[in-house]
């Protein structure tokens, strides 16, 4: 089990930079991966800096930069270059669906960046639109290639999702293999994004012709299975310290495909105890740290978020942001592995 630097079990530090991305993907939030959080709301720079250090004092090794959308984030290279020499980050990652990543691939790789994530769910233009909301896939493909072309690693994510592209992977993980692309991650849908505090299933629905989000549900068994043939090695993988364990599928050229099956089994922490939504899909695997300065444990549950902001502006010495940042963390340091696939939870 990778414990990162400390010895202590840890989680993925994910940063929500701004609240925004410009799509309207039918099986995503308005707010991406944060809790609710108002529009046009992104995080300062220095504020960034100032949590980041106190995560990678602690062990962490590693910050993913998410939304919202960071191509939509004017500071974005100076908070790559930041998170790499002033919190001194082994790796920055920036996660981005936004054709804009590709015109500030070459100086975000300059700043530092060690790897590129850009989601592509279809190679069928029309289908994109109907996903997204936006007609701009050839643009987005020509970003992913741009990406490829700095030659820092790109991952490709595809959410998988029954009777909208679940036909479409093998195509995709071609395509991606010749451009370049150096991982495929295949991701089912969080069947229970729809039973969180942010409600906007109703609007989902009419998006979706009246389909709830675990519909569009897609066990990942069988699609490993296909790869699994042409693989010359299969592992198993988490990120950080937590987080379901991953296949990878690794192929003659280096080209990986890593699946994230919620059924794998996962992590759960004191802050889960009571919550009547466990055991859940995505449950305890990142800290996340949002736009609006909270930090978040879960997808699902905005009450239990931690408020950052009056502590970065009180000009006091900084001892108590660290003893709140090190308090959140010690929810994961505690965290228990449930193997058994997740039975949703139904909210009425």
């Amino acid at each position: 089990m990778d414990r990162q630097g400390s010895g202590r079990l840890l989680p993925q530090f994910r940063v929500t930079v701004n609240s925004r991305c410009g799509r309207a993907c039918f099986f995503c939030r308005p707010s991406g991966e944060a809790v609710l959080t108002a529009a046009g709301t992104e995080l300062n720079v220095d504020h960034l800096v100032s949590v980041g250090r106190l995560v990678r004092r602690a062990g962490v090794t590693g910050v993913k930069l998410t939304g919202g959308d960071p191509a939509l984030y004017d500071p974005l290279e100076a908070a790559v270059e930041r998170l790499r020499a002033e919190a001194a980050f082994d790796e920055v990652e920036v996660i981005s669906r936004h054709p804009r990543i590709g015109p500030r691939a070459a100086g975000l790789a300059q700043a530092g960046v060690t790897q590129f994530n850009m989601s592509v769910d279809t190679l069928d233009p029309a289908l994109h639109k109907e996903i997204t909301g936006k007609g701009d896939h050839a643009a987005v493909l020509d970003a992913l290639r741009t990406c490829v072309a700095t030659g820092v690693p790109v991952k490709v994510n595809m959410v998988v999702m029954a009777g909208v592209n679940d036909d479409e992977v093998a195509a995709l993980a071609a395509f991606c293999e010749r451009e370049g692309v150096a991982t495929l991650k295949l991701l089912d849908v969080i069947q229970d994004l729809d039973a969180g505090a942010e409600s906007f299933a109703k609007r989902l629905a009419r998006k979706r012709a009246g389909r709830v989000v675990r519909d569009l549900y897609v066990p990942l068994e069988s699609i490993t299975a296909q790869f699994a043939a042409d693989a010359v090695q299969m592992s198993t993988r988490t990120q950080g310290g937590l987080g379901h364990p991953m296949t990878v599928l690794s192929f003659v050229s280096g080209f990986e495909v890593v699946v994230k099956d919620s059924t794998a089994g996962a992590w759960y922490g004191s802050v889960c105890d009571t919550c009547p939504l466990f055991p859940c899909h995505d449950a305890l695997m990142a800290l996340r740290l949002t736009a609006d300065l909270r930090l978040q444990f879960c997808l699902l549950r905005e009450d239990i978020t931690v408020p950052l902001a009056q502590l970065l502006d009180s000009g006091r010495d900084g001892g108590e942001l660290e003893a709140t940042v090190r308090r959140a963390l010690d929810v994961y340091a505690g965290a228990t592995f449930r193997a058994a696939a997740p039975q949703v939870a139904v909210v009425s």
